[in-house]
């Protein structure tokens, strides 16, 4: 077995989430190289794959020992396409580390172009699409990738530029999992739903990548009341990743358990055990929001709390230490979040993240502001958290249109109405209004009738006024 096949060998213990293994591999390909250039060759991807991969172990070799080596007499002295390949390895990793889109766009670019040329290169390729892709949706999170919030569309082109490249190089695989994760964080479940299914038809998926997706797709289904689809998806990550040891798989395999019985398919108790004997702490601790998400998963299903945050312990150890906003997150759908503590949901109730987890935190902070009396501010929480979940087809949208429900005048106006009612309040013009909302302005102006009878309003001074001293919010 050659360098290079020792270095594959690395490359699929990491697909598969197993850095222990990838690390003794590592150690393998280092110990039988035969020359310089193959010791060159394994310090190279020992750099590359510890900064892509965050995972210690490899040896103390940094990228930019690496680059130094690959630049002296050893390097100079490798066939030219081979020097291409490490180069781009390092590239890679550096754009990763430096979330640099500009310099992945260039690695992605001569990746594409060198594999016409070697094509033992492909591997090379993959991995630069894909991070392009997981950098690009890092950067784009800051700015909100939620419907209508000003990332959204980068993202969804992001998502494409990537599924379109991985089907030209033959190895969508990877790509089809990001894409699907990056959909859900975008809060668009329609075509995360669609993506999984499509992925999942295809035969060339490692085990690990198929356990992430089914994995997703269970979720998904269970977060549109699908619990047959759900039950039967969440068995499947069983089988996906039956005999496999990885942390990722073992992760994978008991979040589907949860989820199989969240939707009527066994106990939840059981699950979280699975989940808490799949890793140890300090794996949980790096990777928290499984953890998390299963804790969130069973509350919803009728978990006691008690038992919950036991588990959330067993994990993570003291409460202390648990990641925020998880952790109120958590808290706050075990039992009520008292209004001191709001603040602590803050980082996803009024900054960027993923669209779901937002607008869970800001119902639980609409719900507790009702409960201080404070309807305005419930209200606007409310609303957010529906432009969010707008594209989002499930329970946690249900939730928030039954508060909305709730808000809405006692003077039996529609949500329709509603939403002009809102803009009227603003100050906007019938014709303003129709533009807004995408409607005529004479079904605008048949809608601020409507509401001016309501309201026992003369003009529409005295009906904003009056409906300024209510709750209200926008269909």
């Amino acid at each position: 077995m050659d360098v290079h096949e020792r270095i594959a060998r690395v490359r699929a213990a990491l697909r598969e989430g197993d850095a222990l293994g990838a690390g003794r591999l590592m150690e393998e390909a280092r110990s039988s190289a035969r020359d310089d250039a193959d010791r060159l060759v394994v310090e190279v991807h020992s750099a590359a794959f510890q900064l892509a991969t965050d995972v210690s172990g490899y040896g103390p070799v940094s990228t930019e020992q690496a680059w130094a080596a690959l630049r002296g007499d050893v390097g100079v002295a490798l066939p030219p396409l081979l020097h291409r390949r490490l180069a781009l390895e390092l590239r890679i990793s550096d754009g990763i580390g430096a979330l640099d889109i500009a310099a992945l766009d260039d690695a992605v670019r001569d990746a594409l172009e060198l594999v016409q040329h070697d094509p033992a290169a492909l591997p090379t390729a993959v991995r630069a699409v894909s991070n392009r892709l997981t950098v690009r949706m890092d950067v784009l999170e800051r700015s909100g990738i939620g419907p209508g919030e000003p990332g959204h569309a980068d993202a969804l082109l992001a998502i494409g530029d990537a599924r379109t490249l991985a089907d030209t190089l033959g190895a969508r695989g990877t790509i089809d999992r990001r894409a699907v994760f990056a959909a859900v964080a975008m809060g668009d479940w329609p075509r995360a739903w669609e993506w999984a299914q499509h992925a999942l038809q295809r035969d060339a998926l490692a085990p690990t990548e198929r356990a992430g997706l089914v994995s997703e797709a269970a979720m998904l289904a269970l977060e549109r009341g699908m619990h047959a689809e759900a039950r039967a998806l969440g068995s499947l990550v069983h089988a996906s990743v039956a005999g496999r040891s990885s942390v990722w798989a073992r992760l994978w395999a008991a979040s589907g358990f949860v989820i199989a019985a969240a939707a009527g398919g066994g106990s939840v108790t059981a699950g979280l055990r699975a989940v808490a004997r799949s890793v140890d702490r300090d794996k949980h601790r790096a990777a928290p929001r499984y953890a998390m998400r299963a804790a969130l998963v069973a509350l919803e299903a009728g978990a006691p709390a008690t038992e919950v945050l036991a588990f959330l312990e067993q994990c993570l150890g003291a409460r202390a230490g648990w990641p925020e906003p998880w952790a109120s997150l958590i808290e706050g759908t075990a039992s009520p979040l008292p209004l001191q503590r709001l603040h602590e949901l803050d980082a996803w109730c009024d900054g960027p993240g993923i669209a779901w987890q937002r607008a869970a935190a800001l119902r639980l902070r609409a719900q507790a502001l009702l409960r201080e009396g404070s309807v305005t501010a419930a209200s606007a929480d409310i609303s957010r958290g529906l432009r969010l979940l707008s594209a989002w087809e499930g329970h946690r949208r249900d939730e928030l249109e039954q508060l909305r429900a709730r808000l809405l005048p006692e003077r039996s106006i529609t949500p329709a109405q509603a939403g002009v009612l809102r803009l009227v309040v603003e100050g906007l013009t019938d014709r303003e209004i129709a533009v807004e909302l995408g409607r005529s302005p004479r079904t605008v102006e048949s809608h601020v009738r409507a509401l001016l009878r309501a309201y026992g309003a003369r003009n529409r001074v005295s009906l904003a006024v009056a409906a300024a001293r209510e709750p209200f919010l926008e269909a």
